[in-house]
């Protein structure tokens, strides 16, 4: 199994010619869905050699382990290993104009990151007709723009955190003593006072150190909302969005089991962050195909993500069968992911 991240060198056995016919059999089968024949690749490839020449070659490419025969006809499919060759070797897809406009006028005129995300989701699963997956920017390392308490009740606080990446947290803090809603303005007032442009993954050592230094009826609110900050740097698995997930059964190459496994897997929504958080950490996209997958279950899809950045970083990428238009995925997903970002740091800047 060759690992996504390595890309592979050059076959020395796979010449320009052997390339042109594998990149024609990959391109033909996601086009129809059928296996490639020989003839076929002759009318496509322009490569100006007989029929009986490329079966020659093909017989060699299905040696090497690129592409295979799925029955008893004469015609080809890609393995993942030869999707995985073509991947790492065909130039950058590109993104029509039409679909420019539909990406920008999706993510235009958003409420909010939230909205935003969901936008992105929405408009890259619409795109590609695949399962569109999203992680908003990581929490712990952006700072605090709003740090606010309503009181609700005597017995009650809403904590509201604004990030400059535009992320709205939300805790609900809840009280073993009553307090009165003048002490709950007197404890926001000094808290976000102290933590406006703080990082989040220091917010709670700088609440604590107000609460050691505050007056004595406001420490027990204080030390409430220590707590309740805690919680606001560990990863949120309900900032993982999911869209399109109708489209795969409409998809060729997931067999219904495979299609169950997929589906369950959507609803995992830790195990779809930790998919997605290699791409954020990087700058180039990255491709899982079939067999590169350590997740059960997901041989038989292609996963392609990329990662974007709005003073910390998110990740969007797409699920679908290994039978896919990487190159149009490809640009489609880099093309979302650019936009997002732009939306996004405009939020930040607001």
């Amino acid at each position: 199994m060759t690992d996504a991240t390595e890309r592979l060198d050059a076959d020395p056995a796979l010449d320009e010619r052997k390339w042109h016919i594998l990149r024609a059999i990959v391109s033909e089968y996601v086009a129809t869905g059928e296996p490639v024949g020989s003839k076929q690749v002759v009318a496509v490839a322009s490569l100006g050699v007989s029929a009986a020449t490329v079966r020659n070659d093909m017989a060699a490419l299905e040696e090497m382990g690129y592409i295979h025969q799925p029955h008893t006809s004469a015609g080809r499919v890609p393995t993942d290993r030869g999707y995985r060759y073509f991947v790492d070797h065909v130039d950058a897809g590109t993104v029509d104009e039409a679909k420019r406009e539909a990406i920008a006028a999706s993510l235009e005129g958003s409420g909010g990151t939230e909205d935003v995300l969901l936008r992105a989701t929405h408009v890259l699963s619409q795109l590609t007709r695949l399962v569109s997956l999203v992680i908003a920017p990581t929490v712990a390392s952006s700072h605090l723009k709003l740090f606010e308490l309503v009181s609700l009740a005597p017995h009650a606080v809403l904590l509201i955190a604004v990030t400059d990446t535009g992320r709205v947290e939300k805790r609900l803090i809840e009280l073993a003593k009553p307090v009165t809603e003048a002490d709950v303005e007197r404890a926001g007032q000094v808290l976000n006072e102290s933590v406006r442009g703080e990082r989040v993954a220091t917010l709670t050592n700088v609440v604590n150190r107000v609460a050691t230094d505050a007056p004595h009826e406001l420490r027990a609110l204080l030390h409430a909302v220590s707590e309740a900050s805690a919680g606001l740097e560990e990863p949120s698995t309900d900032h993982v969005f999911v869209g399109g997930a109708a489209s795969l059964a409409d998809r060729e190459g997931l067999t219904r089991q495979d299609l169950s496994r997929v589906l369950e897997l959507l609803e995992e929504r830790v195990t779809l962050a930790r998919l997605l958080a290699e791409s954020a950490q990087v700058e180039q996209p990255i491709v899982r195909i079939g067999e590169e997958h350590d997740v059960e279950g997901l041989q038989t899809t292609t996963l392609v993500a990329q990662g974007y950045r709005v003073v910390s970083a998110g990740s969007l990428g797409v699920l679908g069968p290994t039978r896919m238009d990487y190159t149009g995925v490809l640009a489609t997903v880099k093309l979302v992911a650019d936009q997002l970002q732009a939306t996004l740091q405009h939020l930040s800047e607001g």
